[in-house]
């Protein structure tokens, strides 16, 4: 239906509708930087990222106004790298504030992400390094023989920096995946932040929307993967009984950690695979459907911003609109438990 939708919105606009196949070498890993909030659901996807052996990952930077608070987020992301054996993993502290504050994440849940659920991590020797997100971005991308791929899960602050600072970084990023807005779908903000009750926006673009504007105009290939695909790949009971029976690694295993509580609560309350979705659609986009779209990112103050509009002028925005669910399962499983290339078992209902 969701796809059915874009493609009448794309004939009214005239908008794009190729069908965005991805052009990367998959005959060689992945370069890749994470820039991360290091909320719960972006240390499955890197953890993910970790066990695939699709990709390299040179770095991951930490971004302090987002879900997690500037001295937890390097730390907490520093340590899961000791729980799956990848210690040296630079990280690094990213911007304390966004270059639009329009409010944050309730500070219930931002304490609940710094404390990482509980879960108990090992503490990594190996400490954060003394250089900055955006700097680290611009010298690894920089230095790279090959392009680089940017996987943004949280508020696009420390890259809208990079290129500020730094616009010849962008010849040589290949592409940015990015989990953020909603599309047709409703937001997801909570409460009244700035006054208003805010429900067509998503946290990642909301939190910092000038950064997401710089970043959309800056002509860098991106690939948005928003709340409307990621509907689709909800945490159910079914996933969290396999994996309960099926968690060989550390990484596995603290995925199970992490959804235990929601796959208990599911009658409840509904939560999602925002970021690990993001993550196996970088590493396997032929489980996606997607449409070029025109977007533009509002930055009037008022209920709707940090909306992701539709305009004929807007930067032209690869957007994933669909989503096998059961492929993205099960091979989210698989390489959780280091068998990333088993045969998709596609009963799962999507």
């Amino acid at each position: 239906m969701i796809k059915r939708i874009f493609i009448i919105l794309g004939i009214v606009f005239s908008f794009s509708a190729l069908e965005g196949k991805d052009s990367m070498d998959r005959s060689h890993p992945l370069l890749v930087i994470v820039d991360s909030d290091a909320d719960i659901d972006d240390m499955m996807a890197i953890v993910y990222l970790l066990k695939n052996p699709r990709v390299d990952i040179k770095a991951i930077t930490t971004m302090g106004d987002g879900m997690s608070r500037y001295e937890y987020g390097a730390k907490n992301i520093s340590n899961l790298l000791e729980l799956v054996g990848r210690s040296h993993v630079p990280v690094a502290y990213g911007a304390r504030k966004s270059l639009s504050p329009a409010g944050s994440f309730p500070s219930e849940w931002r304490t609940e992400v710094d404390q990482v659920m509980g879960i108990k991590l090992p503490e990594n020797p190996v400490k954060p390094v003394h250089v900055k997100s955006s700097d680290l971005i611009t010298e690894l991308v920089m230095k790279s023989p090959n392009k680089i791929t940017l996987f943004c899960i949280g508020p696009l602050t420390n890259v809208a920096i990079a290129l500020e600072k730094t616009p010849a970084i962008k010849d040589n990023i290949e592409r940015i995946y990015f989990m953020g807005g909603a599309i047709l779908s409703p937001g997801n903000i909570v409460g009244r932040p700035q006054g208003y009750r805010n429900q067509v926006a998503e946290y990642n673009i909301f939190l910092d929307a000038k950064a997401a504007s710089d970043v959309f105009n800056s002509g860098v290939p991106i690939t948005l993967v928003p709340l409307d695909a990621t509907d689709h790949a909800p945490i159910t009971k079914e996933f969290y009984e396999r994996i309960s029976q099926n968690r060989t690694t550390p990484a596995a295993n603290f995925v199970y950690e992490v959804i235990k509580p929601f796959a208990q609560m599911q009658s409840r309350v509904r939560s999602y695979f925002w970021d690990p979705l993001a993550a196996v659609i970088m590493t396997n986009p032929d489980i996606a459907t997607y449409r070029n779209l025109n977007l533009t990112i509002n930055l009037r103050k008022g209920p709707e911003y940090g909306r992701v509009m539709m305009t004929k002028q807007g930067a032209l925005v690869q957007v994933v609109t669909g989503v096998n669910a059961a492929a993205f399962y099960t091979l989210f499983l698989n390489t959780l438990n280091n068998h990333p290339n088993l045969k998709q078992n596609h009963n799962e209902s999507k």
